[in-house]
């Protein structure tokens, strides 16, 4: 599913948000949600599967750093340098911020603050800012909160972000960049991610009661959305509330008819979306840094698609882009994963209290 995710932001960002774009490939948000739910779900079964064990933070921190970090630090440094030796036009934005931000994943603060994403090379990283403010809150909410009780404190968080939103719409209060960006006004997908991990382990869930449901609900969620988007607009409040519950909600329930092996299941496995999969982060990360370079040093100016000469640059950007990815996560992604991996899970039951958290049955 990254695979074709991953497909989708990089259509996106290169034939449809520039300023002569193609509105019908406006998918990236969708995706990037998607992402998110698929994030959440997938650290929602690793903290349900291992919290039990007894070094749970240690691996899984662990695990998460080798498998973020590097990659994530020698893309930003690179892009840095580059932004800061070239002086061109094409490649200066009005606003940008200090390169400690990026590193210590405090960018989106700043972008909060000046209702800005930055230097434009690097604005998808706000997306990985989010993900780790959610890989320290996640893993602390499954230990703290009951598990009878965990449903109805992820409800409610997903409920505080729609709040979020609306605060921001009705009553001024903070501002659409912030709420866009920042943890709190997009937990609620974050959120869906978690409630269909919990789902996913439910007896009702795994009965296959639902199988039929799960495949259709997504489609008549997506369809409202669109059907807002269309007839409100995007900017509508009512739009910008609710569309980003509605839209993780349906892929919560759509990754659940894929973990049910729904007959839709098999089109993911495909070698090319299982090529994009593996290299998603390292492409996720290099696009737009490959599509400004070439547009700038071929043609002078920043991307777009109005003319022949612009269409056949973002054209020859795809295979650039492709075999950057790759040579990134060969040479910085895979290795260093493989080396979290060997920090094995402990087979012993977490102490609390003196007492012992007994395996999950």
């Amino acid at each position: 599913m990254r695979g074709l995710m991953t497909i989708l932001v990089v259509l996106s960002h290169y034939f449809a948000e520039v300023p002569s774009g193609l509105t019908a490939l406006m998918l990236g948000r969708l995706a990037v949600e998607m992402f998110f739910v698929l994030s959440g779900f997938l650290v929602g079964t690793l903290i349900l599967d291992k919290l039990h064990n007894d070094n749970f933070f240690l691996v899984f921190y662990v695990r998460r750093i080798c498998r973020t970090l590097p990659i994530y630090f020698v893309s930003v440094l690179l892009v840095s340098a580059i932004l800061g030796a070239c002086h061109a036009a094409w490649a200066q934005d009005p606003t940008t911020f200090p390169i400690w931000g990026y590193l210590t994943f405090t960018q989106t603060f700043f972008m909060a603050n000046t209702q800005t994403l930055g230097a434009h090379w690097l604005a998808p990283t706000w997306t990985l800012a989010v993900e780790e403010h959610f890989y320290l809150l996640a893993p602390l909410t499954f230990l703290l909160v009951p598990r009878r009780h965990l449903a109805k404190v992820l409800i409610a968080v997903a409920i505080g972000a729609v709040l979020a939103r609306a605060a921001v719409q009705f009553a001024n209060v903070g501002n659409p960049i912030a709420v866009n960006v920042l943890l709190p006004g997009i937990a609620d997908i974050l959120v869906a991610g978690l409630l269909a991990a919990l789902a996913a382990k439910s007896k009702a869930v795994r009965s296959g009661r639902f199988d039929y449901a799960f495949r259709v609900a997504p489609v008549v969620l997506l369809l409202t959305v669109s059907y807002l988007g269309f007839f409100a607009g995007r900017t509508n409040a009512i739009f910008v509330i609710f569309s980003p519950l509605l839209s993780a909600t349906a892929c919560a329930l759509f990754l659940l008819a894929i973990v049910r092996n729904a007959p839709e299941a098999a089109r993911f496995r495909s070698p090319v979306l299982r090529f994009f999969g593996r290299t998603s982060y390292a492409v996720y990360l290099t696009h737009l840094p490959i599509l400004g370079l070439m547009h700038g040093l071929i043609l002078n100016e920043r991307p777009d698609i109005a003319s022949v000469s612009q269409w056949l640059v973002t054209i020859a950007a795809l295979p650039v882009c492709v075999l950057a990815g790759w040579l990134l996560t060969k040479w910085v992604e895979e290795p260093i994963t493989r080396y979290g991996r060997t920090w094995a899970w402990s087979q012993r039951p977490r102490a609390v209290r003196g007492a012992v958290v007994a395996e999950p049955t």
